[in-house]
């Protein structure tokens, strides 16, 4: 399970670094800090102050979007000539993000101190993915800190509006599914109840729809509070299950072979590793450093693992085509750009292409899937309020009918 962690770390030289990071266990958070060029002190669980407090906290995010106007702002202002601090002390002023201000209140004493940009960043690694301090990193070494910021404001712009596109897209069939889930619990629950005390006070001849649609409503009325129970324990099961580490690659592979959503799945799993190399490779960032930062941020298990291969390969001298082949993650259009590209030595170009292949393929997908999805739930919708009506209607016309001919 992921915690988030506080630490304490000293560099050869004496230097003391802080900060705070989530990670599944202490051995990752000291992994990490190693891997920075530091030795730990100290490790521990940070305790949230309270229940309430704490999920206001998680509400409180640093979004992509955030990111990404924080970048073309600090891109702008050094590219000006302003100094690190006096950017800070601007951008201080200018964040509405709680979170993210106080970060860069915490970086600017640091910088203030001596600290390096990248270094008081990766103190908030919570905050400001790997990527980010990568990048920031080359750019403070190779002296074009306001070219790699420009270069991460587009990364993340770009990962905005794919998000954005994918969840606009999303939204409509949501609220269809939320307005008909709401309208049939309570037509089953409020209203068809009254109409089951009427069928029996007229001795009615129940038809065998009518009987179904009162038994759902008899267990929604008596037993709705534990349903909704059942449920949301359910729920809480099966995310608990997917964070176990034996179960989460059985999942990440189903994933990817669901019909329809799988491929849409893995296309968008595809352009996020194309983008991020992409840009990781174009600012300096050495192969494999850039390879453990798509690790970290791909949110699949599987191609993770097909990371940490193509790592080991290219540590033996090989390249990275040959191990994203054998995965069977990669398509065969992406190992051949990749191999392309590792040929002629534009790798970072032949990425970028592929990203925005399947960025436009992942747009039209999603539009395609969207206009589809709309009328279908509209007539399963329908079909649903039109199978209650006639269950309902059924045994009434059923007594008017016997009324007619007793009358006559």
């Amino acid at each position: 399970m992921i915690k988030t962690y506080s630490y304490k770390a000293k560099a050869r030289t004496g230097q003391v670094l802080t900060g705070s990071i989530m990670a599944e266990n202490e051995a990752a958070v000291a992994a990490y800090i190693r891997d920075k060029g530091y030795f730990v002190t100290q490790i521990k669980v940070q305790k949230s102050a309270s229940t309430i407090g704490a999920m206001l906290d998680k509400l409180q995010l640093v979004s992509i979007k955030d990111l990404a106007v924080f970048c073309r702002q600090f891109s702008t202002m050094v590219d000006a000539g302003l100094s690190l601090l006096a950017c800070l002390s601007i951008m201080i002023e200018q964040t509405y993000n709680p979170k993210l201000k106080a970060a860069l209140k915490i970086i600017y004493k640091k910088v203030q101190a001596g600290e390096t940009l990248s270094r008081a960043m990766a103190g908030h690694a919570i905050i400001f993915p790997d990527i980010m301090i990568n990048m920031v990193e080359a750019g403070e070494v190779g002296g074009v800190l306001d070219e790699m910021l420009s270069r991460l404001a587009i990364h993340f712009e770009q990962e905005h509006k794919l998000n954005e596109r994918v969840k606009s897209a999303l939204v409509y069939p949501a609220v269809v599914v939320g307005i008909a889930l709401i309208t049939v619990s309570f037509i089953l629950t409020f209203v068809l109840p009254p109409f089951m005390k009427l069928f029996e006070d007229m001795q009615a001849e129940i038809p065998l729809a009518t009987q179904v649609l009162l038994k759902i409503s008899g267990l929604l009325t008596d037993y709705g509070l534990w349903l909704t129970a059942a449920l949301l324990l359910c729920t809480y099961g099966v995310i608990v299950w997917a964070r176990q580490q034996q179960y989460r690659l059985v999942l990440d592979q189903l994933l990817f072979v669901l019909p329809v959503f799988g491929l849409l799945w893995r296309k968008m799993a595809i352009a996020r590793f194309s983008r991020t190399l992409s840009t990781l490779v174009r600012g300096g960032v050495p192969i494999i450093t850039a390879i453990e930062v798509v690790k970290k941020s791909s949110g699949n298990l599987s191609m993770t693992r097909a990371l940490t291969a193509a790592q080991a390969s290219i540590r033996e001298g090989m390249g990275l085509a040959m191990p994203l082949r054998a995965s069977n993650v990669f398509t065969p259009m992406v190992v051949q750009m990749v191999a392309v590209g590792e040929e002629t030595g534009e790798l970072d170009k032949m990425l970028e292409k592929i990203a925005d292949f399947y960025d436009s393929d992942v747009e039209d997908m999603v539009s395609r899937l969207s206009s589809m999805l709309e009328p279908v739930l509209i007539g399963i919708v329908g079909m649903i309020i039109g199978f209650i009506v006639i269950s309902v209607m059924l045994p009434i016309f059923d007594v008017l009918t016997n009324f007619n001919q007793s009358y006559n």
